[in-house]
């Protein structure tokens, strides 16, 4: 072998080498909990969130979670008004704190308390027409087109699903979730704060008025429809959950044996 060829074949030896131990180094570096330790999860997965959530996992397919990119993302309130986040950001889900995170095998459920701050941003645009606009504003017609900004501070969530065990084809265990479960409960023990711009009322720009608006009238808002906004938000969030739990065998994160389950 010439010598231009064993650096080569030697310099790609080695790049897979630290490809692989980059992987089983954050495997093999988690806490390991019994089944029955739900203080011990909590502080796991916290730490997993915030370990992982700028950067994710590329070859475990696991990608970032903070910040979250969102493009062309829709709600329709009430039949009434269509907001449409063009591109933004979310983020602060790294920052989740878990309350609470209990998953018990025999019965096949598992229940995750979370409390977070999360800030969501970027492009809107916004239109809606109604008599409930006329009446806060004299007119029944609002379109908006800008920046805009949603900060909720301490967010508490609370989940309930179906979790068990199974066996892949590659004879390791993992845990099985349901994936597809929205935040059963949620409470906002801060605030939420709006921000936007570009928000027309016929020619007047009444981007002030209608934020002030929404500040000082968020608890009915969010009690109204907060709802819409709680399960786009838990989508990214499964998103991750799926990812970590489909791709981390449970022996490196589980200390029990989880084979009488099966």
């Amino acid at each position: 072998m010439s010598p231009s060829a064993f650096k080569l074949t030697f310099s790609v030896i080695l790049i897979c080498f630290f490809v692989d131990s980059s992987n089983s180094s954050f495997v093999d570096t988690l806490t390991k909990c019994g089944i029955k330790e739900p203080k011990c999860q909590s502080k796991l997965f916290e730490s997993v969130l915030q370990r992982i959530g700028k950067t994710g996992i590329p070859d475990l397919n696991i990608p970032p979670i903070d910040p979250i990119q969102i493009k062309d993302v829709s709600f329709e309130v009430m039949n009434w008004i269509n907001l449409t986040f063009v591109e933004g950001v979310v983020t602060g889900i790294k920052d989740c704190k878990f309350i609470n995170y209990d998953i018990d095998i025999e019965k096949g459920t598992g229940s995750q308390e979370l409390l977070c701050d999360v800030l969501i941003k970027g492009r809107y645009h916004v239109d809606a027409a109604s008599p409930e606009i006329a009446v806060i504003l004299g007119d029944s017609e609002l379109v908006g087109d800008g920046q805009g900004k949603v900060k909720i501070d301490k967010i508490r969530l609370v989940f309930e699903y179906p979790v068990g065990v199974y066996k892949k084809d590659d004879g390791e265990i993992y845990l099985k979730c349901d994936y597809s479960k929205k935040a059963q409960r949620f409470n906002i023990l801060g605030k939420v704060t709006f921000a936007a711009d570009n928000i027309y009322l016929g020619k007047e720009n009444v981007s002030e008025i209608v934020v002030n608006y929404l500040n000082d009238n968020w608890k009915f808002i969010m009690k109204t429809f907060g709802r819409i906004f709680i399960d786009k938000a838990t989508e990214y969030y499964n998103l991750f959950a799926r990812n970590f739990f489909d791709h981390v065998p449970a022996k490196h994160f589980i200390s029990d044996d989880l084979s009488p389950y099966l």
